[in-house]
């Protein structure tokens, strides 16, 4: 089988051959075989393929498959559990478990996607980990990081800052990113010094839970607007925390950019402190000088018709152009620009072996080259025969390059340099300028991959992967600093926004590109920038099993011919000031996710006493605070909207009393809970299965949150009633156990057998401050005061709220005036009463809906 999918004869392969340093066999590419070996094998046990993954050698999988693992234990259910873990513990579950478990996204399209910066209030809410939790190491900046580590003792954090970062560390925060640059150079290094520390982390947060949060300062806007063109080299660390966050499921990840603006390091310290304990779920954090919190999301926008970019006769410079994707959009963009393109790569173009003439396929020139070796008597390893073959094709492939552009009447050269070479670009350079005349474009698409995990990966992988497109691009920059440059473009990914397993390198280095050639486009007038994150291509390594894999996600693959006009028609768009954008699928976090998509939980913590939130003084049983109902979906729905930036939050639905929560600690150290949300399956916006537990793990309370991509429109779904005058007892001396700041009904306004009606005051009116409100929850807390009070008149006596089937939010603010308030009956039993409430504010406007809230009787 290996023969078959790799073309090597069969006897040229031997058991000790490493699969991806003797054989060049990828991930990919072992799925591939590994299919193929379960389909003529059947007799065989099931393939764990997560355990699979740790092995290296054809030997070491015979072994498995024989029914041992490395140490000769039996896998067939007698290996004792801790061996099982410490193979498997690293690995992702089997293809057709996440195929199974994955969202499913309904016909999937190709899109367009700008980025945006977009406000994000403070939830109030910790991230976990902080508060009662092991040491917080502070590393990267002495002077802020004892200021930091300070600030954070003091609000009961176990924090110390570092110069040396423990190997045992399971809780980091980063600062490097917040240091003085001098150059270009230190700026790229603190990239790699944040790499090394996530490396090392990587040992204990692949399998546990810890954290890790990067702080930056490019502006405090991640690069979206002007800042030091130097500090665009170190903006690679936001790619690094997102692929940390796909390969280590049950860590805290967070990158924030913080502008220092020459402030004092005690202030940053605070901010940094504030942005920790009460900041949020987003990621991606940008705290500007003047007291804002921002994030960033991407909006699809069609590209609009303008006038090109390079006309015909110009010169382009294009690195990695001669071959693959690169080269259909160039070919594409020929047809319509008509330019002169220097094509770079790192191939010499010479003749190939006469043996090869007329054959194509991969297996077959394995074949002719090894027999033509052997004929003179040598004996070539799997590596130096499949560098022989790659450099037959790779020639090829050139060639019809260079014909498919002069077919369009373009012209084109191709040219073997490598890109991080800064002398041989210059001397390139001089040769163009003479031969065509000034550089009016440069393309920046050469890149390489080594993909591994953050803790598998080596410092020499890293360096291949990163310093091909950083590196590269910045010796590109060089030698055309005193160029006409009318364009510059790099290929980008969609790694780069959302991150990928294995590809943190590729990921940095691509985010960089996108912010440095941002910086560009500000500091060279005139300059027409783009950045494309493009999503995943078909052909090339993409099996027929990897492309059902990406549909199960919801990721579309990009045709060549439909990426290529993509491309052309944004080098004639009119969008010029939209630089970095993705190109593909709409870019989640979860789409190019295989390894434990499902598995994720997101989490928050909150702590409540009196400091915090005073106003519960009133929403107390026997002198003990209890938390309200409509508080507990509250936090929900603030969380959720932390966790999925830019959706609003359109319903909370299933809401379920698990276990009252008794706030014991309200007058002494406070009471910490815990909000976790794992994402469901949604083909529009998202979907959470969420919950409220106490420091012991103890579910309290749980519900579904929906977010959209726009607000709900209001349509209430009940009519008017009839009501009689109210009659009763004053509300709140005899038949409600709401005081102070909960007195919120300030009339009511009527009650029959079919419903209640009342006037009342909501989180403004109250004079509740401080809080990001996603939900009035004054206001609804006194409509579940009048379902209450209807259900003394129906149930004859004292009742409480259990449950709610959902709210409704319209993305509406918080209403400054009264609001109004009418509970429907729906059902009624023995013991038990359900009513709709619709609230309305003094327009007439619906604001708000709960739908089934649910009222038992009390013994």
């Amino acid at each position: 089988i290996v023969a078959e999918k790799t073309g090597y004869p069969v006897d040229m392969l031997n058991l000790s051959m490493d699969l991806e340093g003797d054989l060049g066999i990828d991930s990919i590419k072992r799925v591939e075989i590994l299919a193929a070996v379960e389909e003529r094998a059947a007799g065989l046990p099931k393939i764990d393929r997560s355990a699979m993954s740790a092995l290296h050698t054809l030997g070491e999988i015979v072994a498995y498959l024989k029914g041992n693992d490395l140490e000769g234990n039996d896998l067939q259910g007698n290996a004792p559990q801790e061996k099982k873990k410490s193979l498997n513990h690293a690995s992702a579950p089997s293809p057709e478990a996440i195929t199974a478990q994955a969202p499913t996204h309904a016909n999937p399209a190709l899109g367009r996607y700008r980025l945006e910066r977009i406000p994000a209030p403070a939830t109030g809410m910790a991230l976990p980990g902080l508060i009662g939790a092991g040491e917080l190491c502070i590393l990267g900046d002495a002077v802020i990081g004892t200021a930091l580590a300070a600030e954070l003792k003091a609000r009961g954090v176990n924090a110390v800052s570092s110069e040396t970062q423990p190997t045992d560390a399971r809780a980091v925060v980063y600062l490097g990113g917040l240091r003085d640059i001098a150059d270009e150079a230190e700026a790229i290094a603190v990239n790699r010094e944040a790499f090394a520390i996530a490396r090392t982390l990587a040992k204990q947060l692949d399998s546990q839970a810890g954290l890790f949060v990067t702080v930056q300062d490019t502006g405090g806007h991640f690069g979206m607007a002007a800042m030091d063109e130097r500090r665009a080299w170190l903006s690679g660390l936001p790619a690094l925390v997102k692929t940390a966050a796909l390969e280590w499921p049950q860590a805290t990840l967070k990158a924030i950019d913080l502008e220092c603006a020459g402030r004092d390091s005690k202030v940053l310290a605070k901010r940094l402190a504030d942005e920790l304990l009460e900041g949020g779920g987003e990621i991606e954090v940008m705290l500007s000088a003047d007291g804002g919190r921002h994030t960033l999301r991407s909006v699809a926008e069609a590209v609009v018709a303008g006038s090109p970019v390079i006309n015909a006769g110009d010169v382009v410079l294009v690195s990695g152009g001669a071959r693959g994707v690169t080269a259909g959009c160039v070919i594409e963009w020929a047809r319509h620009s008509r330019a002169n393109f220097v094509l770079l790569g790192r191939t010499a173009l010479h003749d190939e072996p006469a043996c090869c003439q007329g054959i194509s396929d991969d297996a077959g020139l394995k074949r002719v080259l090894l027999e033509q070796a052997r004929a003179t008597g040598q004996a070539p390893t799997p590596a130096q025969l499949q560098a022989q073959v790659r450099d037959v094709q790779s020639g090829r492939e050139i060639r019809a390059t260079l014909a498919a552009i002069a077919a369009t009447g373009a012209k084109a050269r191709y040219d073997a340099v490598n890109v991080s070479d800064a002398e041989g670009l210059q001397s390139l350079l001089q040769d163009v300028r003479s031969s065509w005349g000034p550089v009016r474009g440069l393309v920046h698409a050469a890149g390489v991959l080594a993909d591994k995990r953050i803790g598998e990966k080596t410092d020499a992988m890293f360096d291949a992967v990163f310093d091909t497109k950083v590196q590269g691009l910045r010796a590109l920059l060089a030698a055309t600093r005193d160029e006409p440059l009318n364009l510059l473009a790099v290929f980008s990914s969609v790694s780069a926004r959302c991150g990928n397993t294995g590809q943190a390198d590729y990921a940095m280095a691509n985010e960089i590109l996108a912010k440095v050639t941002a910086s560009q486009a500000r500091t060279r007038p005139g300059l027409i920038a783009k950045s494309f994150g493009w999503g995943p291509w078909e052909g090339g390594m993409v099996t027929p099993h990897l492309r059902e894999r990406f549909a199960a996600l919801g990721v579309p693959m990009i045709g060549l011919h439909e990426g290529a006009r993509m491309f052309a028609n944004e080098m004639a768009g009119a969008q010029t000031d939209q630089i970095e954008l993705v190109l593909g699928g709409e870019p989640r976090a979860e789409a190019l996710l295989f390894e434990g998509a499902s598995a994720r939980v997101q989490s928050l913590e909150i702590s409540v006493n009196r400091q915090s939130h005073g106003y519960l003084e009133g929403h107390a049983i026997h002198g003990q605070p209890v938390l309200p109902l409509v508080l507990a979906a509250e936090w929900l729905g603030r969380a959720a909207r932390s966790f999925r930036p830019g959706l609003p939050l359109a319903s909370v639905h299933d809401i379920k009393v698990l276990k009252g929560i008794r706030l014991g600690g309200f007058e002494n150290g406070g009471d910490r809970f815990t909000i976790e949300a794992t994402p469901l399956p949604s083909t529009h916006g998202a979907q959470m299965q969420m919950r409220i537990c106490d420091a012991n793990g103890h579910s309290n309370y749980s519900a579904r949150v929906e977010l959209l991509p726009e607000p709900r429109v209001a349509s209430p779904t009940v009519g008017t009633l009839t009501l009689e005058p109210w009659s009763g007892a004053p509300l709140y001396q005899d038949l409600l156990f709401h005081r102070g700041e909960f007195e919120l009904i300030e009339r009511l306004d009527g009650i029959s057998d079919h419903g209640i009606s009342a006037t009342l005051r909501g989180v403004s009116h109250a004079g509740w401050k401080g809080e990001s409100w996603q939900l009035d929850v004054a206001a609804l807390d006194a409509g579940l005061q009048l379902a209450v009070l209807f259900g003394q008149r129906m149930l004859g006596g004292p009742n409480l709220p259990t449950g709610i089937d959902q709210i409704r939010a319209y993305g509406l603010p918080t209403s400054e005036g009264l609001i109004s308030a009418t509970a429907f009956r729906r059902k009624l039993g023995p013991s038990a009463l359900t009513t709709d409430i619709v609230f309305t504010d003094a327009s007439g406007r619906c604001v708000a809906e709960l739908l089934g809230v649910h009222n038992h009787a009390l013994a």
